[in-house]
């Protein structure tokens, strides 16, 4: 019997001595094509690589422009409410001022009014030069402060008119006040009034006090609108 070869292969009958280089590496590349493998392994994994960083890089801008549009949402949303808080505060401030010039208007209709019903004669006051005539009760020389202040400030009254009326008027109507309460202290103090005279001399001084607003409306004795 034949002596098998140690050298030969039991599966292929060749010999490893003499096998080709190829037979030898028969399940694995040559170098050339392990290179070429390799080659494209890194081709492969740098595009997966540029690839990853593709998608991150959209995925980033999708962040920024959803973070973008947040932030004009957020500054149209500022923007609105800024503009309502305007829009109301404009709103607050004409409803005060409207309040102001009604309760301005209701004002001046009822100081007319008791100007009117307070209005003195043309015994009283001469409308045409605001000359006042005084009643005895007060032609002492304990009220003769009171009696030439007002003297003057009516003729001032009737003689410029309306460029000095709210500070004229507001003068009369502080001395008038003052001129009262000097009288209502006279009359508890019992000195020679009596309760009549005092209450005549009262409104002979509202009289006084509202006047401005007559004369300033053109509001005067009918008889001496006829002259």
């Amino acid at each position: 019997a034949q002596k098998s070869n140690p050298r030969e292969s039991h599966h292929h009958g060749v010999s490893r001595r003499y096998a080709p280089l190829e037979a030898i590496h028969r399940h694995s590349s040559t170098a050339y094509e392990g290179a070429r493998r390799g080659e494209a392994a890194f081709i492969t994994a740098v595009g997966e690589y540029l690839n990853d960083e593709a998608q991150a890089a959209l995925v980033w801008q999708h962040v920024e422009s959803l973070h973008y549009d947040n932030e004009i949402q957020k500054t149209a949303t500022a923007l609105t409410r800024k503009k309502m808080l305007n829009d109301f505060h404009d709103y607050e401030r004409q409803r005060r001022f409207e309040r102001k010039e009604q309760s301005k208007q209701l004002w001046q209709e009822k100081y007319q009014e008791l100007a009117r019903a307070y209005r003195l004669n043309e015994y009283q006051l001469n409308w045409e030069t605001g000359a006042i005539y005084w009643p005895a009760l007060v032609a002492s020389p304990r009220y003769a402060k009171h009696r030439e202040r007002l003297d003057v400030l009516l003729d001032r009254v009737v003689s410029y008119g309306k460029s000095n009326e709210v500070l004229t008027s507001d003068e009369i109507a502080k001395v008038c006040q003052q001129f009262r309460n000097q009288l209502k202290e006279d009359f508890a103090q019992d000195r020679p009034i009596t309760r009549q005279d005092y209450s005549e001399m009262q409104r002979f001084l509202l009289g006084l006090k509202y006047a401005p607003v007559l004369i300033h409306s053109g509001e005067t004795l009918p008889t001496l609108a006829m002259r």
